[in-house]
């Protein structure tokens, strides 16, 4: 007889089996360790069955068993074998609905994805399958059953029939009661309503009296506000009407797309162990807003009679970390995560590119009651755009009071300015609203020229600024005088007392780096007291840049400008210049921008308003084309000066635009320090670049500056 027969003539051969034996659980053991230590292997199994390959293993163990030993029971035994891979399926889809703690585990349950598609997907596939496979079972396991399964077919299938035309019956008895009710509440309704026909019949011929005074419809057209007027009370200017403006677009939202980056950001953020629910999506023009409520962390088990751990939520710093892992699964860059919660909500923002983009016309948002607000309250309306939610973005320019455009070349900058002289230009005659408008590029703002609401032509010359803004400061200096003799403190008292009401005055400056590199300090200060003392008297900034840097940007000039805005930028340390934050280096350019005033916390994301050239064109010839009353005269003229004291003016003779006394200061300067430099004299002395250049030649000639 063979050594290796597992049965002989004495009993089974015990060596052969506890070999076969060492042999399978080194086998388990070696499985197992690969399953541990192996990342590929154990990322392998957990994308398939995961823990479904348990009684997979058993059950193939089991046949090769057989197979080794009693090859002719897999035949004879068909029907216990078929059964058993029945009762194996069982086992994998109900682990199915047992969910891991994260990665596919976490969505697909503790046998994976191929035990998830074993189910269908769906409970209700899952436990018809279950009945089917049990079924089969107890037929391959007991055949003679097969009588008893008709016999309860038959019985279900009687009982079935049985209850339905009792339900019938009891659906017939229910209708006949509900109609007699309803029949029995209509007759006495109706008795009701004749009654008391009968007995108001006197009085009711006095009715019409007491409806002669029409007070509700008269003052219902009161309450509601219209978005635009289209004249002005008692100043001879007529406002241009809104067909001027191009209609609004459609913008058409694509849900299922929205649907399917829902899905891509649970998964992202749950192969992280970072659990979130999405309950708030506001999709806006350009941006989709997600709000993301944060989860719970899945406790691990503790030992047994221990006290239960408190669920804790995922912290927030641990979505923000995953922002790069969710610009890869969304497949874009141009993603914003919101640490600051929403105002009244308990969300954290995700921000991501709309799929299906759609603009932003004046139009839409001059005909919103936002903007109808602000015009009927005499502010100065600025329609900015919508933001990522889809509401619309208006500002009031007289509240602000001030406003800083930052941005690159081809982010929207200018046609943003373009939306803020045409919200003014639709809302304000030119008796109420004036205008100084500066434009060192000569093209953007010069086809403004000639409209009645400039007090003087479009300034295209660097030299001719600093007159300007001189003459600006003494037209501010002059209306507090004013107001000061009528015991009012700013221009809105003013004008509800006197007789000649004052008109907002607005610079708005295209490049303010053209400005401060050519008239350097004494331009920034000149700016800094316009931004200080020009709200009370009714004057108001717009200043715009596309080179951000400290140089031109001044912490003192932030410092009275708090509401800016920031198109896309070269870098995070434009974008800090700006917000005092990063942000603006991430935006997608084409008017996507980042709004910081005092009504939020954090700078909030917009898409800007779109202007068309030919809607410009229609409203620069309209108030060219109209002749209105005479305008008072606004005198921007520089005051002489008397005594002669020009500190780096251009007034005084000779070849020298300096007088002595800034030469005794320099040479001291340069005694302290012989590395002295222009910009130095410049904050120094309180004088002109170019001053501080010739002040410099004169040190460098005497041998006082060393470089």
């Amino acid at each position: 007889m063979s050594a290796f027969a597992v049965t002989g003539d004495h009993g089974p051969n015990l060596f052969r089996l506890a070999i076969e034996f060492t042999i399978l659980s080194v086998a388990a053991v070696i499985v197992a360790a690969l399953a541990w230590f192996v990342p590929p292997v154990r990322a392998w199994l957990t994308q398939t069955l995961a823990f479904g390959w348990a009684p997979a293993g058993l059950y193939a163990t089991a046949a090769l068993l057989v197979l080794l030993h009693r090859p002719l029971n897999l035949f004879t035994g068909w029907r216990w074998w078929l059964a058993g891979a029945l009762f194996v399926a069982i086992l994998i889809g109900a682990a199915a609905f047992i969910p891991g703690e994260s990665g596919p585990l976490y969505a697909y349950g503790m046998s994976g994805p191929w035990g998830y598609a074993l189910t269908g997907s769906s409970p209700g596939v899952a436990i018809l399958q279950f009945a089917v496979a049990t079924a089969l079972i107890g037929l391959l396991v007991i055949p003679s059953s097969v009588r008893w399964y008709w016999a309860a077919a038959r019985y279900a299938v009687v009982g079935l029939w049985i209850a339905t035309v009792a339900v019938a019956r009891a659906a017939a008895i229910a209708g006949r009661v509900v109609f007699a009710a309803m029949v029995a509440a209509a007759r006495g309704a109706t008795a009701l309503i004749n009654a008391r026909r009968q007995s108001d019949s006197t009085p009711k011929q006095k009715a019409p009296r007491k409806s002669r005074q029409p007070k509700p419809e008269s003052t219902q057209p009161d309450v509601t506000p219209s978005a635009l007027p289209t004249s002005t009370s008692g100043s001879g200017w007529q406002l241009p009407p809104l067909d001027i403006l191009a209609p609004a677009e459609a913008h058409q939202i694509d849900q299922s797309a929205i649907a399917r980056m829902s899905d891509h950001i649970r998964e992202a953020l749950s192969e992280h162990g970072v659990y979130v629910d999405i309950e708030d999506v506001k999709a806006g023009p350009r941006v989709i807003r997600f709000g993301l409520v944060p989860g719970y962390v899945p406790q691990k088990p503790g030992r047994e009679g221990a006290a239960k751990p408190r669920p804790s939520r995922v912290r927030v710093s641990d979505i923000t970390k995953q922002q790069k892992d969710l610009a890869l699964a969304l497949k874009s860059p141009y993603i914003r995560i919101i640490e600051t919660p929403e105002p009244g909500e308990g969300l954290v923002g995700l921000e991501v590119p709309n799929p299906s983009p759609g603009k932003v016309l004046m139009r839409s948002i001059v005909e919103g009651e936002d903007f109808g607000k602000i015009v009927t309250k005499n502010g100065l309306a600025f329609a900015l755009g919508e933001d990522s939610g889809g509401a619309s973005l208006v500002l009031d320019l007289a509240a602000m009071p001030h406003l800083l455009i930052a941005g690159a070349t081809g982010s929207g900058k200018s046609v943003c300015i373009n939306s803020l002289v045409a919200s003014l230009l639709m809302t304000r005659p030119p008796d109420q609203l004036r205008m100084i408008m500066v434009d060192p590029k000569r093209v953007e703002l010069t086809p403004f020229n000639g409209i009645p609401h400039l007090v003087m032509p479009v300034i295209v010359e660097p030299d001719e600024v600093q007159p300007a803004l001189r003459g600006l400061i003494n037209e501010m200096t002059r209306r507090y005088k004013m107001m000061e003799d009528l015991g009012v403190r700013n221009i809105a008292g003013y004008n509800s007392k006197s007789p000649e009401p004052m008109s907002f005055l607005v610079l708005i400056v295209d490049e303010l780096a053209d400005l401060m590199m050519t008239g350097g300090l004494e331009v920034e200060q000149q700016l800094v007291r316009l931004a200080q003392l020009g709200r009370a008297a009714g004057i108001h900034m717009v200043l715009a840049t596309q080179r951000p840097s400290v140089k031109v940007v001044t912490g003192l000039l932030k410092a009275n400008v708090p509401a800016r805005v920031a198109f896309a930028v070269a870098s995070q340390v434009d974008s800090r210049v700006i917000l005092d934050s990063g942000g603006a280096e991430a935006l997608m350019g084409k008017g996507d921008l980042l709004l910081l005033n005092n009504d939020f916390p954090k700078a909030r994301r917009g898409q800007g308003t779109l202007v068309y050239d030919d809607e410009m064109d229609r409203l620069v010839d309209f108030w060219r084309d109209q002749k209105g009353p005479p305008l008072p005269h606004i005198d921007l003229t520089e005051e002489p000066d008397l005594d002669g004291d020009d500190p780096g003016g251009d007034g005084s003779t000779g070849e020298k635009t300096f007088d002595g006394n800034y030469l005794d200061q320099a040479r001291d300067i340069a005694l302290r320090n012989p590395r002295v430099t222009s910009a130095m004299l410049e904050r120094r002395l309180k004088i002109r670049k170019s001053v501080a250049d010739e002040i410099m030649d004169d040190l460098r000639a005497e041998g006082l500056v060393i470089g």
